[in-house]
């Protein structure tokens, strides 16, 4: 009887390093459970295919008139905003007509993700998509999810919050803003010094955690019926957050992607929270490092409002010349001097999106591309024709071919919830759908894309 002798696969990411360079490889078949030895190495098992999905918002809104296309299907005449993606038409899809019930312009920043009723009194805040969905497929990685924003934290309290991100007890996640710092927090090694530090701050915070626990349990007995729910959301609150951290101490010695690192230069002009952002430069980075966090499978989850608009957030290019801010251009009242500005700053920004999306297409993967294993959407909650509404969302639907994904070049879904196109996303990762999805602010999925 001939004895089949199978050697382990060669590891998911395998890194070139010479001459001080240091290069991830593109999947290999040798990686796939079907390899016998590098030299015969099968192929790769369908359910190897990286599947990742990424979140992009960009605040008040789009010039409608200058990014929808007036003609549907795949040979759509290009718009003066989609020009800059004129190459990458065969890789996504403007999904024209979509909605929010709830909210739209200065608030639907909290309903994008969540489909929740974000300003009504006693609304009960829920958990955004992304992180069901890195509930369901983020513990294959370091990092179940990111959550990025053009500025630091959450906002919440505030009149604009400053996350997509919300938890399962419907908290606020914190966002990043600093593209050298996320790139520390996904590459740096840890030396032995900060490895102790990062493990007695475990300690730490679980001797909090656990005397808050003890303490609210002793409290519990003393409250009426609406104060013991609201206890509880507080409980639930504890727990997600003990969650988090036993996923992120799993993974606190197991080494990070060795990857080359990235020359950001001098740090000024690269965090949003102080002045002088160059955001051509800071966004470049921000894309950049995103790229790598999906390249080195250290998240498949990625959450990031791109752009604020409102005085002194990323502005609207005011160092071209732009003289207005994304408030004032939406709230154009046919003024065609904001109009003029409302198309060029929107297509700056797709000049952005493009650089990504290229990025993306030329990192090679199994039997495509890294854009090809990605789902993304570049979205908002204002449906900008003349003010911002939360109809006729500006919307685009890119990448994830080798997920099922069809594109159609510009679809119409008038009057579609956009919870639809969330549902579409977790279908095509192979994710079912939580109950109560979005709230109830979805109803099925965009077939066409399918």
């Amino acid at each position: 009887m001939n004895i089949l002798h199978r050697r382990a696969p060669l590891p998911r990411r395998t890194f070139l390093k010479g001459a001080g360079i240091t290069l991830a490889l593109p999947w290999l078949d040798a990686m796939g459970v079907g390899s016998q030895s590098l030299t015969h190495a099968g192929s790769i098992a369908a359910g190897e295919t990286p599947r990742r999905a990424v979140f992009c918002f960009f605040g008040l809104g789009i010039n409608g008139r200058d990014f929808t296309p007036a003609d549907v299907g795949r040979n759509y005449t290009v718009t003066p905003i989609l020009k800059p993606l004129e190459s990458l038409r065969d890789d996504f899809t403007v999904v024209s007509g979509l909605r929010l019930t709830h909210s739209g312009g200065h608030v639907g920043d909290r309903t994008f993700l969540t489909g929740t009723n974000t300003r009504s009194a006693g609304v009960k805040l829920r958990v955004s998509c992304d992180q069901e969905l890195a509930a369901a497929v983020g513990r294959q990685t370091r990092f179940p999810s990111l959550t990025l924003g053009i500025r630091r934290g959450t906002g919440f309290g505030g009149g604009y919050d400053q996350t997509l991100s919300w938890s399962p007890s419907g908290t606020p996640i914190p966002s990043e803003n600093r593209p050298h710092v996320l790139f520390d927090q996904l590459f740096r090694p840890d030396t032995p010094d900060t490895l102790t530090q990062r493990e007695a701050e475990f300690v730490r915070r679980t001797s909090v955690l656990d005397s808050l626990r003890e303490e609210a349990k002793r409290l519990s007995s003393s409250l009426g019926a609406d104060d013991k729910r609201k206890l509880e959301e507080y409980l639930t609150g504890i727990r997600d957050l003990e969650r988090r951290m036993q996923d992120e101490k799993e993974w606190l010695r197991r080494p990070k992607p060795n990857v080359e690192l990235i020359e950001f230069g001098k740090e000024q002009g690269l965090d949003p929270d102080k002045s002088g952002l160059d955001y051509r430069r800071y966004q470049r980075f921000m894309f950049d490092v995103i790229a790598l966090a999906l390249q080195t499978d250290s998240t498949l989850v990625i959450s990031y409002m791109a752009r604020m608009d409102g005085p002194n957030y990323t502005g609207s290019w005011k160092d071209e010349g732009n003289p207005y801010d994304y408030h004032e251009m939406t709230h154009h009242g046919e003024d065609p001097d904001k109009l003029k500005w409302f198309t060029q700053a929107d297509i700056w920004y797709m000049q952005e999106w493009a650089y990504f999306l290229n990025k993306l297409k030329g990192i090679k993967e199994g039997d495509g591309t890294l854009l090809d294993h990605t789902m993304l959407t570049y979205g908002s909650s204002g449906g900008a024709i003349n003010a911002h509404h939360n109809h006729d969302l500006p919307t685009m639907f890119a990448g994830g071919a080798r997920l099922g994904v069809k594109h159609q070049g510009h679809l119409i879904k008038q009057n579609v919830r956009l919870g639809n196109l969330w549902s579409t996303v977790f279908d095509r990762l192979g994710v079912p759908l939580p109950e109560n999805f979005q709230g109830g602010e979805a109803d099925g999925l965009i077939t066409e894309l399918t």
